[in-house]
């Protein structure tokens, strides 16, 4: 009995355990940076949460561009380019770190999650806007 007892309370903390290395940080983690690695995992899922509502957001606007109207390609152009952005977050990372190319969990990867946190933020902004213009 008592070995199965022992075994039952393994398992629950390594359910407990898994499931919080497993979360995804939400907002509040801004709140709480530091200049690490955790500092990467909190941009970096508040990154993927724009992504994801920046793609909703381009297929609305989409459906206000009428068919054949040049400003289809132009806003597909846009959304193209604020992903090429993306590449360009390497820089601060890098320069930060001297140049060097391989990351350890310094807060130089932070950089870069900052970046493009920052990037995807602006977008999400802009395509808001356009999307309220294009509802007048």
């Amino acid at each position: 009995m008592l070995r199965t007892s022992k075994h039952r309370f393994c398992v629950v903390v390594l359910t407990i355990s898994s499931a919080a290395v497993a979360k995804q940080p939400d907002a509040n983690c801004l709140q709480h940076l530091g200049g690490g690695y955790g500092d990467a995992l909190c941009y970096s899922a508040l990154s993927a949460d724009f992504v994801a509502q920046n793609k909703q957001l381009y297929y609305r606007i989409r459906a206000t561009i009428p068919a054949g109207n040049a400003h289809a390609k132009v806003l597909d152009d846009y959304v193209l380019e604020q992903d090429r952005a993306v590449k360009y977050c390497e820089l601060a990372r890098n320069a930060g770190a001297g140049w060097r190319l391989e990351h350890d969990g310094s807060m130089f990867p932070a950089l870069y999650e900052q970046c493009v946190y920052d990037l995807r933020k602006a977008e999400n902004q802009f395509l808001k806007g356009i999307l309220e213009m294009a509802k007048w």
